[in-house]
């Protein structure tokens, strides 16, 4: 990777058996064609901590992509118009499939879709807290 890429994640959550989890919050962005096709090249013993065909379904129903710095180039891999779209959905998958391979826990991702009728709204730390405890325990 070109020294000018980089990669943050939304949060780590380091459970109390010394495991850690990435914690990823997808935004509208996130969900695109080109993120939906990338559950193609899920292999079916792929590890997850959120619904593939619940992500999928959002990402195939968003049909019109963002324009400006959300689709812009991103060379050298992705050098044409849109390029950000289909960085942004390979390095979704990257975060999903490679963490277990190492060590970590399996990525949790929020969707925006989850969260913004309540992210506002005045009991939004608590409604997160209760949606971040069923998702760590599974019951999400």
């Amino acid at each position: 990777m070109p020294p000018r890429e980089r990669r943050s994640l939304d949060a780590l959550w380091h459970h109390d058996d010394g495991t850690v989890r990435i914690i990823e919050f997808d935004e509208a962005q996130h969900f695109n064609p080109h993120r939906a096709r990338t559950f193609d090249f899920y292999p079916a013993t792929a590890i997850v901590a959120f619904d593939l065909a619940t992500w999928r379904h959002h990402s195939q129903q968003a049909i019109k992509m963002r324009g400006g710095g959300w689709g812009k180039p991103k060379p050298p891999l992705f050098p044409a118009l849109g390029g950000r779209h289909l960085q942004r959905a390979f390095r979704d998958l990257l975060a999903d499939l490679l963490p277990p391979m190492n060590g970590l826990r399996p990525t949790l991702r929020i969707g925006h879709f989850e969260v913004e009728l309540w992210l506002s709204s005045a009991d939004a730390q608590e409604r997160m807290r209760l949606l971040l405890t069923r998702k760590l325990t599974g019951r999400a």
